[in-house]
């Protein structure tokens, strides 16, 4: 192959695609242990860009609840209602994170990039300009069969776990965690019970969002520091339900039947690679910068990454010294750099009003 892209979310198979629509021969590697779940939001930008590829994507390949507005309350004494009918992008759309993934790399695959599923990369090493990557499928062991993949350049795409397998600095973890769980909501079944919102709402611990599923529950998540959540006195199902009881907005979400609601946990805040480039390879996506939740533009950036990402090395592809394709991964680093100070002010701005 010419190209191997590690990680099969939203960035690793709209690279995937550029670059095989690009006439290049494109491997794309994609193994679920790491894969999100739950409901996100794809912003209006973000549906456009994937609808330039595919027009009716959100219509047969990937469903998802249309977001006509957003309620927030933060810092404000009252909320303030945001109608997408104002969004010169037009309105969002709130996606099952497994099955949108799983439709983008089906659009990669149609493009002809072959997709190694289930598989995950044990070992990547480099030689005489070919990356060699040692891969075992799931749920094999150590001593049955591993496969082996070459290429000569290589696409991290695997998100904030983002494995150091090139020359780059150990990165922190951010200090912010996201609790999440499905809230089903009184009246669930029905996509009309709640509407079409997102509610956001900034509170002294954090601040909370609630996206809307398909069948008319919630998908709530509350983003705190991990501090708060290790000296907690109480279990963390009753520090969730505590705290969301504490909301103006998303209370009246919880259904009574909140015992049975189960609560999981991921990284949060923004996250950002000392490098996001080198001899032969890039990452896009969170693996180069991950924004924080706040925004609700994680699919947005790590589809623009991917965008830059592909140019970047179609155009290296076509050079033919080192330190020419080596030009272009330092653009590349460069815009992605001034996202990255963008996304900084928004968030200063919004955290300073907690």
């Amino acid at each position: 192959m010419d190209i191997i892209v590690v990680g099969g979310g939203p960035a690793g198979a709209i690279c995937a695609l550029m670059l095989a629509r690009g006439g290049a021969r494109v491997s794309l590697i994609h193994w679920g242990g790491y894969a999100a779940g739950g409901i996100e939001l794809v912003s209006g930008h973000a549906r456009h860009l994937i609808e330039r590829y595919s027009p009716d994507f959100f219509q047969k390949a990937s469903l998802g609840v249309e977001v006509h507005e957003t309620i927030s309350l933060w810092g404000t004494p009252e909320p303030i209602t945001f109608n997408a009918m104002f969004n010169p992008r037009g309105a969002g759309v709130a996606v099952a994170r497994p099955l949108f993934d799983r439709a983008l790399r089906h659009l990669a695959c149609t493009a002809g990039v072959s997709i190694i599923d289930d598989a995950k990369v044990m070992r990547i090493e480099r030689s005489r300009d070919q990356w060699h990557l040692l891969m075992r499928s799931a749920g094999t062991t150590a001593d049955e069969a591993e496969s082996h993949a070459s290429a000569s350049f290589l696409i991290l795409a695997t998100g904030r776990v983002a494995a150091q397998f090139v020359d780059r600095s150990p990165v922190a973890e951010p200090s912010g965690i996201a609790l999440m769980t499905f809230l089903r909501t009184p009246g669930s079944g029905s996509v009309q019970s709640h509407g079409n919102t997102l509610y956001v709402e900034g509170t002294d611990n954090g601040w909370w969002y609630a996206l809307p599923a398909g069948d008319g529950s919630y998908f709530a998540g509350f983003c705190t520091d991990r501090d708060e959540v290790k000296k907690r006195p109480a279990s963390l199902k009753e520090f969730f339900v505590r705290e969301l009881c504490n909301t103006r907005l998303l209370a009246p979400l919880l259904s009574t039947a909140s015992g049975n609601i189960q609560i999981s946990g991921r990284m949060a805040g923004a996250q950002v690679f000392d490098r996001m480039s080198g001899e032969g390879w890039i990452a896009v996506g969170d693996a180069a910068y991950a924004p924080d939740p706040l925004s609700g533009m994680g699919i947005e950036l790590a589809i623009e990454s991917a965008q830059l990402g592909a140019h970047a090395l179609l155009e290296a592809m076509q050079r033919t010294t080192k330190s020419h394709a080596l030009m272009g991964f330092v653009e590349y680093e460069d815009a992605i750099r001034e996202r990255v100070r963008r996304q900084e002010k928004t968030a200063a701005y919004h955290y300073g009003r907690l």
